[in-house]
């Protein structure tokens, strides 16, 4: 029986409806936590797959869930006013046999959990540990030093490797590995990103030693600590913004060259949430201001959607940094359902956090927002607007193309559809 306190005091929210909301590797399904158990939603269309509510009422609280792609092996740690579990204890819950596979404790309250088919990674206060994915998981390497509370990110990728000339290889051939990238701020710098591969980590190999040191690269990102990172899904960028939250920088994680830098707006906020779309080729952007910023990363269509200044190629004297900034491609302020549906009033609705996950169903155009507290699902879509006629991006034909003159065509975010959970 596990009687033991939480190690820092849970903050009771009145009558929010989940602890934690968090998207899976591919954004196909979403967890939420509860004061009771945890619940398990297919992304969209919009299902609950699992409802999971613990029998001790006296223990049953769980703060914090990751799962395994759509798998039946989800990571919990215990939170709410009865948790189930103590907020330094990790719990892989296996649903299948319905039973506790793994358990592994810590020093320190747990920040947040990345899984893969071959690692547990375990973001703590003020350090990151990574261990084995199994029935007995090993630490591989010793505590990698972060700053506290800083943000972390992990994904898993595909890259081609050279193989090895042999008799039977012929020369120059590729194969495909997988790769886990991790991404933290530095301990030292809190505005420095360090990259780590952890393909370099060979675990048959490997004892448990805390000896052992896992090589990064830096990335030197901000001039004050960061507040969010975000990697790309194929891993080769990295998005980072700092507590000041008006820049958003992507940075590739290959040679730390700087790829872009976006303007979100002149005024301070604090940005929770970043998502990369599936392709790596847009990344959504909300702060505490709770309004969802759109940008255009990659130009594979030679059209950069990104918004710019009137004035940017204007020649002046002295010109302000900000007009020769790129602003996002679209954005929307996000009350229509939260704030309007449920008589939320406003201190409520700014104090609520989403979660953004880019929807699996071949429109990368599509995002889905979770919202933790209100406990509500929407659906927005990616809109090209021109002369007042809205048609869906490479879905629906546009006719004959635009002539010479023609206005350009503007970028809207549209809410489809919401749903209360």
């Amino acid at each position: 029986m596990n009687t033991r306190t939480p190690i820092v005091e849970y903050k009771d929210v009145t009558g929010a409806r989940f602890l934690n909301v968090n998207f899976n590797q591919d954004y196909t399904c979403f967890s939420c936590s509860s004061q009771t158990g945890f619940l398990i939603y297919n992304a969209d269309p919009l299902d609950c797959k699992l409802s999971k509510q613990f029998s001790n009422a006296n223990a049953c609280g769980i703060g914090l869930t990751c799962m395994l792609y759509r798998t039946n092996y989800l990571a919990l740690v215990g939170g709410g006013r009865r948790p189930k579990y103590p907020q330094n204890k990790l719990v892989v819950w296996d649903d299948l046999q319905q039973t506790e596979s793994i358990t592994l404790g810590f020093m320190s309250q747990i920040q947040d959990i990345f899984l893969s088919r071959v690692n547990i990674i375990v973001v703590l206060d003020s350090a990151i540990e990574i261990y084995t994915f199994g029935s007995k998981p090993r630490r591989l390497v010793s505590l990698l030093d972060t700053c506290a509370g800083a943000s972390a990110d992990f994904v898993v990728c595909q890259s081609p490797r050279r193989r090895s000339s042999s008799a039977n290889a012929p020369a120059g051939s590729d194969a495909t590995v997988m790769r886990g990238i991790l991404a933290f701020p530095s301990g030292r710098n809190p505005g420095q990103v360090q990259i780590a591969d952890l393909s370099h980590l060979q675990s048959s190999e490997i004892q448990e030693d805390t000896s052992v040191q896992l090589p990064t690269s830096i990335i030197k990102a901000h001039k004050t600590p960061i507040r969010r990172i975000k990697l790309s899904p194929n891993g080769n960028m990295v998005a980072t913004c700092s507590v000041q939250g008006t820049i958003v920088r992507i940075f590739s994680t290959q040679n730390g060259t700087l790829l872009k830098e976006l303007r979100r707006g002149l005024d301070r906020a604090d940005i929770y949430e970043m998502a990369w779309s599936l392709r790596g080729n847009r990344l959504a952007v909300v702060s505490d201001k709770q309004t969802l910023h759109i940008f255009q990363i990659s130009d594979d269509d030679g059209d950069n959607k990104n918004k710019t200044h009137m004035l940017k190629d204007v020649p002046l004297l002295w010109k302000p940094k900000y007009l020769a900034s790129t602003w996002s491609m679209c954005s929307r302020h996000l009350d229509s359902a939260v704030r309007g549906k449920n008589d939320i009033n406003d201190k409520a609705f700014n104090n609520d956090r989403c979660k953004i996950g880019w929807c699996h169903d071949g429109e990368e155009d599509s995002l889905v927002l979770v919202w933790r507290d209100s406990g509500i699902w929407e659906k927005y879509v990616m809109l090209e607007r021109e002369n007042k006629v809205y048609t869906v991006s490479e879905s629906l034909p546009t006719g004959s193309p635009p002539q010479s003159g023609a206005p350009k065509k503007r970028w809207e975010v549209v809410r489809a559809s919401w749903r209360q959970l």
